[in-house]
């Protein structure tokens, strides 16, 4: 009786699904990995980034057009991450609906944010790890203290600009909708804003993204980025630098009661409640297709970091080095190996006994 019922509701809805300018894509991707993380190596089957997504337009007429679109990431390991696109959870990727006409195109919900537009040097796909990972390159998303952008906007609303002689443009904000039971102040406002340009083959882009009030404080933490490179003839280079200006509790406990950041006392950083954090990072990428094969290498270091005004030994570097071979236009495999050493004062920050962690892996991926 289920199966029947089903088949009818199916029956019903195709003249619908007919009528409607619905796209079906994704991405199928899991592989094979070792991860050396803290001195302890574990291996073990992990998905990377997988996703589905639908997508549509409707004609409003005079050159206007009604756009859409869902995206779901999930985890075809079988094992759904807390947080994030791994949850399974309904449209927690970019997801969104607006309007598209010879203005440009504006748009309603959770949306990709500024940095994950400006990742020009990060091109290697890595596990989810089942919420322990590893950054290639240092800038993307997480610092030793604070973490902000390459991800999701949610509450957004976002403007992209239609193509004027190889420049593009991206402004977002997206709205916090809380507020500081203490100061009053909405937080979790953010906003950004993207300019590019790209002519033959040679691209550039500057990137900013401010969160509001953080904290409920008046502070606002503020990331500049700039990249940069060429693609074209079968070869590609970029390289991107990064400034960082980050506030934050560094005091901040973890659900366990730990402070989040380890051997605070030998930091000498204050317990004031609020903390401020400069870094300042950079990568560089470079990749080239023979054939089937693609290799590509990828250098970052963190550097510079002050919390409040004082010096810190929390600098980083990371490499990783990696083949693409495609078996078709839309299957491909990946293996590589990359590894990210802290400096001794990251190590300890971050209760490491081994400042280095290593990953090497084996990825199958499918579009779809």
């Amino acid at each position: 009786m289920k199966k029947l019922v089903l088949v009818a509701a199916i029956a019903a809805a195709m003249p619908v699904l007919a009528q409607a300018d619905v796209t079906i894509y994704g991405s199928v991707r899991a592989g094979i990995d070792s991860l050396k993380y803290n001195g302890q190596t574990t291996t073990g089957v992990d998905d990377y980034n997988s996703r589905i997504g639908f997508k549509g337009s409707e004609d409003l007429g005079n050159g206007l057009k009604a756009v859409w679109q869902v995206e779901n990431g999930f985890a075809v390991d079988g094992v759904a991450s807390k947080s994030g696109s791994g949850t399974g959870t309904l449209a927690n990727r970019t997801s969104f609906v607006g309007l598209e006409g010879s203005f440009g195109k504006v748009t309603l919900g959770n949306q990709l944010d500024i940095f994950s537009e400006t990742e020009a040097t990060d091109n290697l796909y890595g596990p989810r790890r089942d919420s322990m990972g590893i950054p290639f390159p240092l800038y993307e998303g997480t610092d030793v203290f604070g973490a902000y952008g390459d991800g999701f906007t949610k509450n957004g609303i976002r403007y992209d600009s239609p193509d004027l002689n190889g420049f593009t443009a991206i402004v977002e904000y997206g709205a916090g909708e809380g507020r500081s039971s203490t100061t009053g102040k909405q937080t979790g406002n953010n906003f950004g804003a993207r300019l590019a340009y790209t002519h033959s083959g040679f691209f550039g882009a500057y990137a900013n993204m401010t969160q509001l009030n953080v904290l409920g404080s008046d502070k606002n933490s503020t990331v500049h980025r700039v990249e940069f490179g060429y693609d074209a003839n079968n070869l590609y280079l970029a390289a991107t630098v990064q400034k960082a200006t980050l506030y934050g509790d560094a005091w901040a406990k973890n659900t366990d009661g730990s402070y989040a950041i380890s051997n605070l006392a030998s930091f000498g950083i204050a317990n004031t409640g609020l903390n401020k954090l400069n870094s300042h990072s950079w990568a560089i990428n470079a990749a080239y297709t023979i054939g089937a094969f693609k290799p590509s290498f990828v250098y970052s270091k963190r550097s510079g970091v002050k919390v409040d005004g004082q010096s810190q030994d929390w600098g980083a570097s990371q490499w990783a080095a990696a083949v693409d071979y495609s078996l078709s236009k839309r299957t491909m495999v990946q293996a590589g190996y990359g590894q990210v050493k802290e400096n001794d004062g990251a190590a300890s920050a971050l209760g490491m006994s081994d400042a280095k962690t290593t990953l090497t892996w084996l990825m199958l991926k499918h579009n779809f």
